[in-house]
């Protein structure tokens, strides 16, 4: 999640937060003659102060972590190589993916987001909420290596019908590769995982549960789908389809978790539809050109349908192959029964 998304909306939701106290604050009349209308406006306010206090402590927390990490980064390195604003402007570049192109490197800014988004949902479930994190959706149950694989399937499958449908289509000039590095897949691996993780703790775990309390399920999935679609317009080459197909990347990743009552399938899933779009295929993802990804093709064609440089999220492609992805998952949905606790 953008860095910058981070601080914008802990100010945004802390005003809401103090508008909420201001206007929708309770007397002890008021609470007397209409305690359903009271409960009501009890809600909004516990939903605006949850989420504001996690947004701002997860922005403390990630800027302690660059500060952090810029100093492990100087001292790691050979001297003179880096002093400490160098790896200072070396983690934020990290962080916030500056120029559009992921590399191994980007492992720094993937571990920035994953401690801080761990941390800042740890303590705001405890603290806020009165839970605990594993509350959220990460307790184990017989079925959950089932739940991984499939996520970890989804991906690749549905890459490589978006890589065939525009090879067969010409939409795709020409195609080098397989070139691949074992070490740097490894790499590329734990960057997305700790991306997936982080942004699915996040976004289906904390956000959409915390609103879930108050508005119920409508509200928190299509509100925390729409806030993630809004937040990838700050993404390199982001565009309004762009942000339309990241919101219903979020209801698919939704329903995911929905069907299971756990973060396990959207997790695995979110790693595998990023790490087969960007690293196997060689798409950019999200805006974000892969360095030396396994296939790299070229490919030409109207930006609406291929997404042009922001990947095929950006265009009618990605959408097709979202919707067949909800279509595979209410198929898993009605071939088992799921744990609910």
């Amino acid at each position: 999640m953008n860095f910058l998304v981070v601080l914008v909306v802990a100010l945004l939701v802390s005003a809401g937060w103090f508008v909420s106290l201001r206007f929708l604050g309770l007397k002890s009349e008021i609470q007397k003659r209409d305690p359903a209308s009271a409960e009501q406006r009890l809600g909004w306010i516990r939903t605006f102060r949850d989420l504001a206090f996690f947004f701002s402590l997860y922005f403390i927390i990630t800027t302690l972590l660059i500060f952090s990490f810029a100093f492990i980064y100087a001292l790691i390195n050979p001297p003179n190589k880096f002093n400490y604003l160098d790896s200072f402007g070396q983690i934020v570049n990290s962080v916030s993916q500056d120029g559009g192109v992921l590399s191994v490197s980007s492992i720094w800014g993937a571990l920035v987001l994953l401690v801080g988004a761990v941390a800042a949902v740890f303590v705001s479930q405890r603290v806020a909420r009165g839970h605990f994190i594993l509350d959220l959706g990460l307790r184990l149950y017989t079925a959950v290596p089932v739940d991984i694989i499939l996520g970890i399937l989804l991906g690749p499958l549905l890459f490589a019908l978006v890589y065939f449908f525009e090879r067969s289509t010409g939409l795709m000039l020409s195609n080098t590769g397989p070139n691949y590095d074992a070490g740097q897949i490894l790499q590329w691996a734990a960057i997305f995982l700790c991306v997936a993780i982080a942004e699915e703790l996040v976004v289906r775990g904390y956000i959409l549960q915390t609103i879930n309390l108050t508005w119920g399920g409508v509200a928190a999935v299509v509100g925390s789908s729409v806030f993630w679609g809004l937040s990838h317009l700050l993404n390199p080459h982001g565009s309004i389809l762009a942000a339309v197909n990241i919101a219903v990347a979020g209801l698919v990743f939704a329903y995911a978790y929905m069907i299971t009552g756990h973060l396990w399938l959207p997790m695995a899933f979110h790693f595998s539809w990023n790490f087969a779009q960007g690293v196997i295929f060689g798409f950019p993802v999200s805006g974000f050109t892969v360095s030396s990804p396994v296939l790299q093709p070229l490919v030409d064609g109207p930006d609406a349908v291929t997404g042009g440089s922001f990947g095929p999220e950006g265009g009618l492609v990605g959408m097709v192959a979202l919707l067949a992805a909800a279509l595979l998952l209410y198929g898993w949905s009605k071939t088992r029964q799921f744990p609910k606790n």
